[in-house]
């Protein structure tokens, strides 16, 4: 089958705008089964939210979505008049994928509706009250470096000459750092290393960045493994407590999604409770070379 008109690409998208109202057929196959927009929409749903995005918006991922979805029952049906979901190997195969199906189709009706809000809240109210300084946020610094290779002809004299270029009046960092810097993960953006926090980057690198004290303050040489760098400070944030307000949205999210994984554990835990293991027949297996793959 191939569908490859723009007229029937835009047709596709305005019929998926209207499946809530009524559902279409979008391409008819051998023997006159057919693919609608419900059929399609179940198929974006079973895409990465930001796939699906892209596919339910683009004319042509919905014709290559509906030609994907057309193949697959096509070979499907063939493969069934042929009897080969009778094969043994493909029928344990389908067997297990219907109990994977099932066992996730129970596990998420276990989880039942979200926590009220009103309670999602007060939780979140305790869990902040309990332990405020879990919403620290330490001291950082924004820092723009250029860095001289160890590898590189008399670096330390390169990086001091670099130093006193930077330090004349009027002198552009993000210019020196671009046409000399050994980095190349900053580089191009002038040396720009971002926000970071104290433990994250090497001590003597550390050390340097946050003994800076104004914007646009320059350390002297600094050497680390990787080399000679010459940093400047860019931006500092001082240590902050944050608010209830402003984290109370993400601590009620994060303990909604506990509670739903709390109550799809629970359902787990009662089933293998029940399981009765031969701790022999399973030490004789094992002992015997173990299983390979059939």
């Amino acid at each position: 089958m191939k569908l490859e008109t723009t007229a029937l690409a835009v047709g596709l998208v305005l019929a998926l705008g209207a499946a809530a109202a009524a559902d279409r057929v979008l391409a008819t196959l051998p023997g006159r089964d057919v693919i609608t927009t419900a059929d399609l929409a179940a198929e974006i749903g079973r895409l990465p939210p930001p796939a699906q995005a892209i596919a339910g918006s683009r004319p042509i991922e919905l014709v290559r979505l509906t030609q994907t979805i057309a193949l697959r029952r096509e070979l499907a049906r063939r493969a069934e008049a042929g009897a080969l979901d009778q094969e043994p190997r493909i029928a344990e195969a389908l067997r297990v994928a219907r109990e994977r199906i099932l066992a996730d189709a129970m596990l998420d009706r276990a989880e039942g509706a979200p926590p009220p809000a009103a309670l999602l809240e007060s939780l979140a109210r305790n869990e902040y009250d309990a332990a405020p300084e879990k919403f620290d946020i330490p001291e950082q610094v924004r820092a723009s470096h250029i860095l001289v290779s160890l590898k590189a002809c008399d670096a330390e004299g390169k990086a001091r000459e670099l130093l006193a270029r930077a330090r004349q009046p009027g002198a552009d960092f993000a210019a020196l750092a671009r046409e000399n810097s050994d980095d190349p993960g900053t580089a191009a953006r002038g040396g720009d290393l971002g926000f970071f926090q104290r433990g994250r980057m090497k001590r003597e690198f550390e050390e340097a960045a946050f003994a800076l004290k104004q914007p646009g303050d320059l350390s002297g040489v600094v050497k680390t493994e990787f080399g000679y760098h010459i940093i400047r400070l860019d931006e500092r944030k001082l240590a902050k407590r944050q608010s209830f307000e402003a984290v109370r949205d993400e601590l009620a999210k994060r303990i909604a999604q506990r509670e739903l994984r709390t109550r799809r554990q629970l359902l787990a835990d009662q089933i293998t409770d029940t399981i009765q293991f031969d701790r022999e027949a399973i030490q004789e297996v094992a002992a015997g070379g173990g299983l390979r793959p059939k």
